[in-house]
């Protein structure tokens, strides 16, 4: 994987190209003030921004509260951040998912009670954006795959980081499927949910296929910036696949029911026509 790949990858990179198949969402540039907020430690929620959310409070020991509970405590504040924030949740129907440029915190939906990712305020997001470890790697280290990457290289000349909010869509796991792209061709497709098994994906194997395949030929393929790479799905019925997301072709993408040294053996010739579904 190269820098450019997962610039690519990056959301605002690829959306306004792909708007009309993807999810509706709104990017909000980050400052470099709330960046260093989320990467403090503690969990201080903003003082004007209540939360909608009620906490895991099995989980406690699990988070720094202390820092919270200290009267001391600088509480912090982004008037204008949480203005553009709370209009954009509005616009887009009052809840969204929300992820930076390439991650989502969707390994902190345990800190609520719901265990979702699903916000409805500014300290919804917070809180998901604090606690998750998935961010925290795209604030620190994005590049630290990439064979190369420089050092050196001021990250602030390549990119600039971005709240995206995303309309919430009640997903069914079972509907969702990750795609592989290798120069230009669908070479490979797996379930996203591979920790259970769905009766009805086997049983529709060939009609799952044949929409994938056609909606990556009809509006991803020649499109994409990256003739290698890995794009998510959802689809919602018969003959209607929605985009979700993109990832670079490589081991810094979860490779869910294949294996990276198989995919990036593959003869894209033996795979043209159809690809390898699991």
């Amino acid at each position: 994987m190269k820098v450019q790949d997962l610039l690519s990858c990056s959301f605002s990179s690829w959306y306004g190209a792909f708007k009309s198949a993807t999810v509706t969402s709104i990017c909000i540039p980050l400052t470099s003030e709330f960046i260093k907020y989320l990467l403090s430690d503690g969990v201080v929620l903003p003082g004007e921004a209540p939360s909608s959310q009620k906490y895991d409070t099995d989980s406690e020991d699990e988070v720094d509260w202390s820092e919270a509970d200290t009267d001391s405590t600088e509480i912090p504040s982004f008037p204008e951040l949480e203005q553009a924030v709370s209009s954009a949740i509005k616009r887009l129907g009052g809840r969204v998912f929300p992820k930076l440029n390439w991650s989502s915190p969707k390994d902190a939906a345990w800190i609520a009670t719901n265990n979702s990712p699903c916000c409805t305020c500014f300290a919804d997001i917070c809180l998901l954006l604090k606690s998750s470890d998935f961010v925290t790697h795209d604030l620190t280290q994005p590049f630290k795959a990439c064979v190369d990457w420089n050092k050196e290289t001021d990250t602030n000349n390549l990119f600039q980081y971005e709240l995206i909010l995303r309309k919430w869509v009640e997903i069914d796991p079972s509907t969702e499927f990750r795609c592989f792209v290798k120069d230009c061709v669908l070479v490979g497709i797996s379930q996203r949910d591979y920790t259970h098994y769905y009766g009805h994906i086997q049983e529709q194997e060939a009609s799952i296929v044949q929409d994938i395949l056609s909606f990556f030929h009809e509006r991803i393929k020649s499109r994409f910036a990256s003739s290698s790479y890995v794009f998510d799905v959802y689809r919602k019925r018969k003959d209607v696949v929605k985009l979700l997301d993109f990832n670079p072709f490589g081991a810094h993408t979860d490779s869910l029911l294949f294996d990276w040294e198989e995919l990036e053996n593959l003869n894209v010739d033996d795979t043209s026509e159809f690809p390898i579904f699991r």
